[in-house]
């Protein structure tokens, strides 16, 4: 094994790649505590589609930069434990659905983690991404450094539970992220951190409709910032329902001061501080 992985090395030093695919790198170390030896190269696809046919549970992808044009992809309810990771500089892969209408990336299955993708769909496509449907509520969806764009919703989280967004971009949509009720339930225990959401045209956060809300949502430490001509979108946050529960703080708004013609919220949820042009506040918006 160790004569395979050095002659792949030498492989790779002139070519730019390792025997396999991978790319190449001076050093590549694996941790293992001796019980697992190094591990075997994979096999290649070039499609996502190919890529969800091969894959098992528990499997982890690396995805080589490029812009992959498929629409309409799901991650199905049977391909659990999966993690999906982009190999190069951030912003250099992803999924671009190349068909107007198509949508992006659905995701049905339970722990489910994305680092360093886009997902686009095409343009006046229903969702780049959604985890969950109707009738799948998906659990442990993870979402590191990624971008979700062009699409009538960025990101639509339907009755899914457990769902961390941290350090991605949800941008150039009519509504960035959107909560909506299943057969199952409501989408609960959302962690939305650390990520920048611009160019939305109606809002940034958004309930599907009245009666549908959220449960035990934390939005932390978020920029909302305007559309590239200056004008800012009709709301921030549009969570009216008075059942949404969970709070809200550190987040930067586009915007003078607090005010509920952009951040509408229910009673369930708590403003703690969050800042606009006028300073830090803990009022909530009036």
């Amino acid at each position: 094994m160790q004569q395979n992985l050095m002659a792949s090395l030498k492989q790779g030093a002139a070519n730019g790649q390792l025997a396999g695919g991978y790319g190449y790198a001076p050093n590549q170390w694996y941790l293992s505590g001796g019980s697992l030896g190094v591990p075997v190269f994979g096999q290649r696809v070039d499609t996502w589609e190919d890529l969800m046919a091969i894959m098992q549970p528990g499997d982890v992808a690396n995805i080589g930069p490029g812009f992959y044009a498929e629409g309409n992809l799901i991650i199905p309810e049977t391909l659990s434990n999966i993690t999906l990771r982009g190999l190069g500089n951030r912003g250099a892969m992803g999924i671009e659905a190349p068909v107007t209408g198509d949508e992006g990336l659905l995701v049905l299955a339970d722990d489910v983690t994305l680092i360093n993708l886009g997902v686009a769909g095409g343009d006046t496509g229903d969702y780049s991404l959604q985890v969950g449907s109707q009738t799948v509520s998906p659990a442990r969806f993870r979402a590191y450094g990624c971008k979700f764009e062009n699409a009538a919703i960025a990101v639509r989280l339907y009755g899914c539970g457990d769902t961390i967004l941290d350090d991605c971009e949800i941008c150039w949509t009519t509504r960035g992220i959107v909560f909506r009720s299943n057969d199952n339930g409501f989408v609960t225990q959302t962690r939305i951190k650390n990520c920048l959401l611009h160019n939305y045209v109606t809002a940034g956060l958004a309930e599907h409709a009245a009666a549908q809300q959220v449960n035990d949502l934390w939005v932390v430490d978020n920029v909302f910032g305007r559309q590239e001509d200056g004008t800012a979108g009709t709301d921030d946050i549009l969570l009216s329902d008075n059942l949404n529960t969970g709070f809200i703080t550190g987040n930067r708004f586009p915007r003078a001061t607090n005010g509920t013609g952009f951040i509408t919220i229910g009673t369930g949820l708590i403003y703690n501080p969050n800042g606009t042009e006028a300073g830090w506040s803990t009022a909530r918006p009036a």
